[in-house]
């Protein structure tokens, strides 16, 4: 499984500091995708995700409605068509996905090469529960992100939802 990373290049320091985490060495060594100025360039990601996929045959792709319509865009206008599949972030999604997840990582079927950015992510994160026991993910403090082990999660609960998939994720992308 190899994930991928972007973050504007504009205020990097700042989010180092505030997020204590090393985001430009984390860039400089590859495991970080920067994109020119203070926003994400949704063109940059969905050129990126072309090139990466070019020789991928992508069987689903969860999603999160938040901001996808940009990319959406950008995938479209590349002519890069993509099997989408709308994954909430809530207990009755995530509960699942957690489940799909946590199963292959006892197992010992996921393998990410250490990549540093996966595994700050995952020691960020913790598990809350509903009233019926559900579990998604939340993070642990008001600082570092979730972001990517929330989309590995998100791809583990795709694969097992979608019938057609055969395989767990390969390619994992956060944005």
């Amino acid at each position: 499984m190899q994930p991928y990373f972007w973050t504007p290049k504009t205020g990097i320091q700042e989010r180092e500091r505030r997020d204590r985490a090393p985001y430009t060495a984390w860039a400089q060594q590859g495991y970080l995708r920067v994109c020119d100025g203070a926003a994400i360039d949704y063109e940059q990601v969905a050129n990126d995700m072309a090139e990466i996929l070019a020789d991928v045959d992508i069987q689903a792709v969860a999603f999160d409605r938040w901001r996808i319509d940009v990319l959406k865009r950008e995938l479209d206008r590349l002519g890069l068509e993509l099997p989408l599949v709308e994954w909430g972030q809530g207990f009755k999604d995530m509960s699942p996905a957690l489940d799909a997840l946590e199963a292959a990582l006892l197992n010992g079927e996921v393998a990410h090469g250490a990549h540093p950015v996966l595994t700050w992510n995952a020691a960020n994160a913790v598990t809350v529960k509903d009233p019926a026991g559900n579990r998604k993910l939340d993070k642990s403090r008001p600082t570092g992100r979730i972001d990517g082990i929330q989309a590995l999660a998100m791809a583990f609960g795709v694969a097992t939802r979608t019938e057609q998939v055969q395989t767990m994720p390969d390619e994992i992308f956060f944005v």
